[in-house]
């Protein structure tokens, strides 16, 4: 009886919904003089999780502010260690092939070089992020 028992009591748990499930993720991005990143709406903050091999993202509001999703709106996020990059929207002016002033060093484009990293955990999850500005030298 004993070596039915644990299979059982596995099932129960996998059926009923005790591993882990996707938290609320949101948050702001700042300026290091504190003033939020506004010039950065409709950039895209991105989540990447090498432990779960799953990434999340969303979108940089005008305040600032933002929620971060991983298959749709208000989905979450799977708890873990992410690293983050941070891609700045700048679409050229209809007629113009010149791209509006760049407001975000390049180096958190890339999850490697960004410096910037999160752990999500159970529950709800709001953080800000902290950002220098682009000088213009390369």
């Amino acid at each position: 009886m004993k070596k039915l028992a644990l299979p059982i009591i596995f099932l129960f748990f996998f059926f009923s919904g005790c591993g882990p499930s996707k938290v609320k993720v949101s948050g702001k991005v700042v300026w290091k003089d504190g003033k939020p990143a506004t010039e950065l709406a409709n950039g895209q903050i991105i989540f990447d999780c090498k432990e779960t091999l799953t990434s999340a993202r969303g979108v940089i509001q005008a305040d600032g502010t933002f929620q971060i999703n991983t298959e749709g709106p208000k989905d979450g996020v799977m708890p873990g260690l992410y690293s983050i990059a941070i891609v700045e929207h700048r679409p050229a002016t209809e007629g113009s092939t010149r791209l509006p002033a760049q407001h975000l060093p390049d180096k958190y484009y890339s999850f490697d070089t960004s410096g910037l990293t999160y752990t999500v955990a159970p529950g709800i999850n709001e953080t800000t992020f902290t950002l220098e500005r682009f000088s213009g030298n390369r």
